[in-house]
């Protein structure tokens, strides 16, 4: 079960107590001590940060919310004695971002909640829970017309990368592909993540083909990953090094030309960080947001019943963005298949070649992706579905793959005809 349908299933009373004066009492003076003595505080709580894609992607989106108008941004988030996180991302983060950890379990349950924005003199309370925050920072590009910003990478994390590839010969010169690809080996006692899972045997071609073109393939992951049915000098699964350290992802990730990702954690820290990424075995959701050097290929959607394919139109309209596992696809009317080897072979072909200026894009099919994309976050912009009544989350009012600059790569149409009708 996850952090939110255990939240889903707290009794009224609980729910009602989730904000009792007390407990925001406690929470006031924990952070007292780390406000901005010389100017407004914004403070936001994240219990989820012991997962990557949380830590990174919320703590730049209050950033970008808040760093033009307050003086310090605050997260406040379980100590890694009791929830470990990535220290890579923490070191990314932590030169804009004030980190305050804590173990008092009623202040970081108030941090899955929806409820508002709460501004008392000098210090702003966002309440607005992980999937309200990334809405309201799609809600500011969206109206901004900007593009995002991105994090530096520290001295002393570029440092780590540096040395763990001097150890395994690539030089400044050699060219490196960051791979990530999530399997069932993650989580698998919480099957609602198996959505965004993929067989790692599929990406062989892709694999062999960068390889071929003389890339170093550096895949990240965490142990029990299943491992790839290959062996090659230049490719590497990067959590099986004896000197492997979690501050090596961001840092071998700042060095790639771009990364094969998928929607997992770590296709976060190329976000934040705006490394190029190729996205395979995507799930249609809306609080996510590309790059504009990204390219999406989403998995195959099909109808339930017959399997006909899918049509972007449709699986908006029924609300497939709006879930996150195959159960909840399914009862939107439609089944899931992960992409075949041909397809992210083309893929990964289609996203070199456009990093290397030998790639035309089809202008046209883009243009009407995002056609269809601005319909549906109009749609949402303006009331949208129906807002589950037992869901403590916020509600999603923003299409993030609706950004002007978002690209679904040409060869997922080639493959999909019918996608964009």
């Amino acid at each position: 079960m996850t952090d939110e349908q255990k939240l889903n299933n707290l009794h009224e009373t609980e729910l009602m107590q989730v904000f009792a004066p007390e407990r925001v009492t406690e929470l006031v003076h924990t952070v007292a001590p780390y406000l901005s003595q010389e100017g407004k505080s914004a403070v936001h709580i994240m219990p989820l940060a012991w997962r990557i894609g949380h830590l990174a992607m919320e703590s730049h989106a209050l950033w970008e919310l808040f760093n033009e108008t307050h003086n310090r941004q605050i997260i406040v988030i379980p100590p890694a004695s009791r929830a470990l996180h990535s220290m890579g991302v923490r070191a990314l983060i932590e030169p804009f971002t004030t980190i305050v950890e804590t173990e008092k379990r009623q202040i970081l349950l108030m941090g899955h909640m929806d409820a508002g924005t709460l501004a008392v003199n000098r210090l702003t309370w966002y309440q607005r829970g992980p999937s309200g925050l990334i809405d309201d920072y799609i809600k500011q590009l969206h109206h901004s017309g900007r593009h995002p910003r991105h994090f530096p990478v520290p001295e002393t994390v570029s440092r780590i990368a540096q040395q763990f590839c001097e150890r395994l010969r690539i030089t400044e010169a050699d060219r490196i592909v960051v791979l990530n690809v999530r399997d069932r080996n993650f989580l698998p006692d919480q099957d609602v993540h198996f959505y965004r899972t993929a067989d790692i045997a599929t990406y062989e071609p892709a694999i062999r083909y960068l390889l071929d073109q003389g890339y170093w393939v550096l895949r990240i992951g965490t142990n029990g990953s299943v491992e790839a049915p290959l062996a090659h000098p230049r490719f590497l699964d990067v959590w099986k090094e004896p000197d492997y350290t979690d501050m090596l992802d961001p840092g071998l990730i700042a060095r790639a030309s771009f990364g094969v990702t998928c929607s997992s954690g770590p296709e976060a820290i190329f976000h934040i960080l705006g490394i190029p990424q190729l996205m395979v075995n995507g799930v249609l959701q809306s609080g996510m947001w590309m790059n504009p050097a990204d390219k999406l290929v989403f998995k195959t959607y099909r109808t339930n019943g017959e399997g006909a394919p899918a049509k972007l139109r449709s699986l908006l309209a029924s609300g497939v963005a709006l879930n996150s596992s195959f159960n909840g696809v399914e009862k939107c009317g439609f089944t899931v298949e992960d992409n075949t080897a041909s397809e992210i072979l083309d893929a990964v072909m289609e996203m070199e070649a456009s990093l290397t200026g030998s790639h035309r894009a089809d202008e046209a099919a883009n243009r009407r992706f995002l056609d269809i994309g601005a319909e549906y976050h109009a749609f949402l912009n303006n009331g949208g579905h129906p807002r589950d009544p037992v869901s403590v989350s916020a509600k999603q009012t923003q299409y993030g793959y609706a950004l002007p600059w978002t690209q679904l790569a040409d060869s997922y149409v080639n493959s999909h005809p019918n996608f964009l009708e």
